[in-house]
């Protein structure tokens, strides 16, 4: 089922950005054990944390141990229920689409080849600011030459709503299970993308 926040209506959106892991593809990383390792507390931004440290060995070190949990997660992705199919509907209504991720360029495209997931434009965070800064929608908007305010982006996480609401984007959470604080924020809460579709169909 969907859930409509907002008044925003399907039909009239152009272009679709996915976030990756949660979203499209089961590929987390075990973040509870990421923080213990790194030594963070839980809910603390891991990549603000390592960019906050100084230049050097200790920094490097938590880079390398982030890329291993990233790399080990992407080899063990599996699809998420649907979203293949929401993204074959999407692309027989001729939207363009993209995906937006914090994660590292290999671990990113070990999920995508090994899904088989059929997006060619892809930004992670080397391509642009990380979430939730809106940059990487912005620059992806300029590609499509198409409006922010135009774009879905369907995202599973805070840092995703976030970074559709600094764009002036609309933004889709999909929350199959408990329904976070935030998600009074986003247009509309998506719990199964079968009912996503079927939402689509009936909006056009």
């Amino acid at each position: 089922m969907i859930t409509r926040l907002s008044d925003v209506k399907l039909k009239d959106i152009r272009g679709v950005i996915f976030d990756l892991d949660g979203t499209l593809a089961h590929s987390n990383p075990d973040f509870a054990g990421l923080r213990r390792e790194l030594g963070i507390h839980s809910g603390t931004d891991i990549l603000a944390h390592i960019n906050s440290l100084s230049e050097g060995e200790t920094r490097n070190k938590a880079f390398e141990i982030v890329h291993e949990y990233e790399r080990q997660s992407s080899l063990n992705a599996s699809w998420i229920d649907g979203a293949k199919e929401l993204i074959e509907y999407l692309q027989a209504k001729s939207l363009p689409l993209a995906i937006l991720t914090r994660n590292m360029p290999e671990a990113a495209q070990i999920t995508i080849n090994k899904l088989g997931i059929d997006i060619a434009l892809v930004l992670t965070r080397d391509d642009a600011q990380p979430k939730p800064h809106p940059e990487g929608i912005e620059l992806i908007c300029q590609q499509w030459q198409l409006d922010p305010a135009d774009i879905l982006y369907v995202g599973d996480y805070l840092f995703d709503l976030q970074t559709a609401q600094n764009a002036g984007s609309r933004c889709a959470l999909y929350c199959p299970e408990t329904i976070p604080d935030y998600a009074l924020d986003a247009d509309m809460l998506v719990a199964c993308y079968h009912s996503f579709i079927e939402a689509w169909a009936i909006d056009d």
